[in-house]
């Protein structure tokens, strides 16, 4: 009997040494949990933590029941973000693209506008130049009208040599019959053949290229009265401006030819060179 008493003894202080170890054990483990202190008062990490996370979990709970209602799946909001972020793109760009293309077309009118003003300077430009040398042409005055002598016959020297100067110029030696046709104005400038000679003078120049000196000569054929040879002089007024390039005043002399003369032979040719300018 005291053998079984002590064997009784001996489990139960078994027992509740285990007891106490395991009671030792739990409090080890709840002081190892980690704490923050905030002011002065013991915070549960732990348990903020998981508070965090159960928040953030219910969160995510209502977005996923919402777009459930919405009969959307999680995966379809992330593909409409993604478009909605995709088609705001390119709006911006198509609102970029069309007020670039904007801009182009302003400054295309407004270059259409720049030619056509500048177009438009030009042409007064011109039509004001033209009626200046208008003026000018018809304000000009011609040679003194010399002595009337065409009733004096010429020589027969004299005509020998105008004939020679003549043939001179026909052989194209422009400077030898210049030569011959000022002798015979010196000799004598009151006949029948003076305004011819004259005129020649006009000629042997044009035919040297000397076209301003040609237009000076020509006019001297106008001092002249009863001259035969003022319509070929008023040709050659407006061919030796067109040969300067001036394009208007060769229009005025011509004008005039058609004016002054309009029986003359040369009306056709006068026609002819109006016609190109």
């Amino acid at each position: 009997m005291v053998t079984v008493s002590v064997r009784r003894e001996s489990k139960m202080g078994l027992f509740l040494t285990s007891l106490v170890f395991l009671f030792a054990l739990y409090l080890g483990c709840g002081a190892s949990r980690q704490t923050s202190t905030y002011e002065g008062e013991e915070v549960d990490l732990d348990e903020l933590l998981g508070e965090e996370e159960a928040a953030a979990q219910g969160r995510d709970s209502e977005e996923a029941e919402v777009l459930r209602l919405l009969g959307i799946t999680p995966a379809e909001s992330e593909g409409q973000q993604s478009d909605f972020e995709t088609v705001s793109q390119d709006q911006d760009d198509s609102t970029l693209e069309k007020e670039v293309d904007q801009l182009q077309d302003e400054l295309t009118e407004k270059d259409r506008e720049i030619s056509q003003l500048r177009a438009e300077l030009t042409q007064k430009e011109s039509k004001i130049s033209e009626l200046e040398n208008r003026s000018r042409t018809a304000s000009r005055p011609r040679a003194p009208m010399r002595t009337s002598s065409a009733s004096n016959g010429p020589s027969p020297e004299f005509r020998s040599n105008y004939q020679n100067a003549l043939n001179q110029f026909r052989s194209r030696n422009y400077q030898g019959a210049l030569t011959l046709f000022r002798d015979l104005l010196q000799s004598d400038s009151n006949n029948s053949l003076s305004d011819n000679c004259q005129y020649w003078i006009g000629e042997c120049y044009y035919g040297m290229g000397n076209f301003n000196q040609a237009i000076a000569e020509f006019e001297k054929v106008f001092s002249f009265p009863n001259s035969n040879k003022t319509d070929d002089a008023q040709l050659m007024l407006g061919v030796c401006y067109l040969k300067l390039g001036d394009k208007q005043q060769a229009r005025a002399e011509l004008d005039r030819l058609l004016s002054t003369y309009p029986e003359s032979e040369y009306i056709p040719v006068a026609q002819r060179y109006l016609a190109r300018l």
